[in-house]
């Protein structure tokens, strides 16, 4: 993952308003600080924590439902 540290601009990304509020840039593990506002170890310039790309990983997985 070295290599791709802000590697990629918003459009290569897909980066959009998040359809849902389990893919939002602020619950992904990329985001740094999980604000609002920050910024992402991927893609570069200022990120909206409302947001989302193709790029997105939860920070957590999911525990399977009992």
């Amino acid at each position: 993952m070295t290599g791709e540290i802000w590697s990629l601009s918003k459009k290569q990304a897909n980066y959009r308003p998040a359809p849902r509020k389990d893919v939002r840039c602020d619950v992904c593990r990329f985001m740094f600080p999980p604000l609002a506002l920050g910024g992402c170890r991927l893609v570069r310039g200022l990120i909206q924590g409302s947001g989302t790309c193709d790029r997105f990983t939860p920070r957590r997985a999911t525990p399977p439902k009992a």
